[in-house]
């Protein structure tokens, strides 16, 4: 994938601002969202994001359409981002280049197709598991995304915001959304930062990123493994 590319979804986020957070407490639209990636080891993240700059995001990008054309899955929206996350097999901390796929709000997925289709792409990309968002207005919060509204971090700086001003288990998994721009790792910005699952806690991350807009949706976040069974996050 080539980063001088407009980014195909315009998400994101942050800066340092002694304002009251904007905060955004939302139903999600009916957008279920799968998050896989195709990075085999343990790396860095420097090495996740050369991956999402390069010839390994466009492999993904195409296996993944196939795996959705295969189940005649209507086209939906895809993003490239950076994950983070804790891996089950050691509990070692690994970086990836994940792409997510919006499914089109039409798409009338069951639950159990949602993760049938899930553990067919973790088993089709090699992957321990693939996490997903079944949104649900009956449900707790299950995304909470952070976005920049002015001075944009780093992917350093983002990440080190996120160790220094909130727990531990907040570093334990995230994704990062940047501007895709001809920059290189030291100079691309990231716009948002988005955290699945209801143990994530919204007040936490607005006292953690004040002045910058904070959007929440209703919904379950689960990590889905290649034999089609799930954890909830």
């Amino acid at each position: 994938m080539n980063l001088c590319k407009p980014n195909r979804m315009n998400w994101i986020l942050i800066s340092i601002l002694l304002s009251i957070p904007t905060v955004s407490c939302a139903t999600s639209s009916l957008s279920v969202e799968f998050f896989a990636s195709n990075n085999t080891h343990e790396i860095d993240v420097k090495t996740a994001y050369e991956r999402l700059a390069g010839q390994a995001q466009q492999e993904l990008n195409d296996n993944l359409i196939q795996v959705l054309q295969t189940n005649h899955i209507e086209q939906g929206k895809l993003e490239a981002v950076l994950g983070a996350y804790q891996m089950a097999s050691d509990k070692n901390m690994t970086s990836d280049n994940t792409e997510i796929f919006y499914a089109s709000p039409l798409q009338n997925f069951s639950n159990k197709q949602v993760f049938t289709l899930a553990a067919q792409l973790a088993n089709a990309l090699n992957q321990e598991s693939v996490a997903i968002f079944i949104p649900a207005d009956q449900s707790a919060t299950g995304d909470i995304i952070v976005t920049f509204k002015s001075q944009k971090p780093g992917i350093a700086e983002a990440i080190n915001k996120i160790r220094e001003k909130l727990p531990a288990s907040y570093a334990a998994a995230f994704s990062l959304h940047v501007s895709h721009e001809c920059q290189g790792f030291n100079n691309v910005k990231v716009t948002e930062i988005e955290w699945l699952g209801s143990r994530a806690n919204i007040e936490e991350i607005k006292k953690a990123f004040p002045g910058e807009t904070i959007s929440s949706h209703q919904g379950q976040a689960y990590l889905v493994y290649k034999d089609g069974q799930a954890e909830s996050l």
